[in-house]
């Protein structure tokens, strides 16, 4: 059953895994797949944190278990003061669990066939809001997250960027401290996707001055996304393969890259010394701290008549550096 972790310890870490593992059992004589495998992950309390990487990767299990929708094969799992996950038993203790988080998965939890107003009427009764309580909560939201003049709308009529939304709102009605986001953005525009991250950033800020920091922990294989974390967790093959600041990772990398379309351009990168790999999209990219070494590379690519652009190192060069795979490229399914 959820149990206090050190009062100590609680107070500044929001979650903390420990070698957890889920393996799922083979179908048809195939070998298990192993989700997560011994994997170890500190979150303090106030943290937005970005799990990186493609499908299959192992970011949507973590965020499962910590939202008790799955549970680890093996390990250890605390989060907001409980622990969690096998031995999970005490309805009580899990609805106290559960009083402290909101999630949104990658599927918008709303009844379609419902109106946003009753979507969250029901959700203020999951957590015992009734009356002036639930009706304040439910007008502070929709005017939140620009909602007010749709509120009896049904969600099926509503645009993706809408409904995401509709469905953050939902959320954080009951005010939660741990918000977990697997995908949320998946299937809108660039536009919607900022507009849902900005609302994310705000709502930390206020909850920061406020005196309640609110924890999030966001699954994304979108490095632009990534960016917008305190902290990015690079997973892969259901393994952390690298952790930090977006900055730090970018800059572990060192150097610039060198980035042209076509085969034409390897031969040319290799003889300039540069680092070279395959870009997701088939180009061709030369990595080098040798400010030189660009520029010989540089020239030899304008004689040729090649394009080519020159950047920074980017949150897909840091994970190419650590996997060897590309970030666009799905893990061992």
């Amino acid at each position: 059953m959820p149990h206090a972790a050190d009062a100590s310890e609680s107070d500044t870490i929001a979650i903390r895994a420990r070698n957890l593992r889920r393996t799922y059992p083979g179908s048809r004589g195939r070998t298990p797949r192993v989700a997560l495998d011994d994997l170890s992950l500190t979150v303090p309390i106030g943290e937005w944190v970005a799990l990186l990487g493609p499908n299959g990767s192992g970011k949507s299990t973590l965020i499962r278990l910590i939202s008790t929708a799955d549970r680890a094969t093996d390990g250890t799992l605390e989060a907001l003061g409980s622990t969690i996950g096998r031995g999970t038993t005490n309805a009580r203790a899990l609805r106290a669990y559960k009083s402290g988080l909101g999630v949104v998965f990658q599927s918008p939890g709303l009844d379609r066939l419902l109106t946003i107003r009753e979507n969250l009427l029901a959700q203020a009764s999951l957590f015992g809001l009734s009356g002036r309580a639930s009706t304040e909560r439910i007008a502070s939201a929709a005017r939140r997250f620009e909602l007010v003049d749709r509120l009896d709308d049904r969600v099926g009529s509503l645009s993706g960027g809408l409904a995401r939304r509709a469905d953050l709102a939902r959320a954080l009605l009951h005010h939660p401290r741990l918000l977990l986001l697997d995908e949320p953005t998946a299937g809108l525009d660039y536009d919607a996707r900022t507009r849902f991250l900005d609302t994310i950033a705000a709502l930390r800020r206020e909850a920061a001055d406020a005196g309640t920091p609110l924890t999030v922990l966001m699954s994304t294989h979108l490095m632009d996304e990534a960016e917008r974390a305190d902290r990015v967790v690079m997973m892969h093959e259901g393994r952390i393969v690298a952790d930090g600041a977006p900055s730090a990772l970018r800059g572990a990398i060192g150097g610039s890259s060198l980035r042209s379309a076509g085969s034409a351009a390897a031969p040319i990168l290799e003889r300039c010394l540069l680092n070279v790999s395959i870009a997701p999209d088939g180009g061709i990219i030369g990595r080098s701290g040798d400010r030189e070494a660009l520029a010989a590379a540089a020239s030899e690519l304008a004689r040729a008549g090649l394009p080519f652009e020159v950047s920074p190192p980017t949150l897909g060069d840091a994970y190419l550096a650590a996997t060897g795979r590309p970030l666009s490229e799905g893990s061992t399914p």
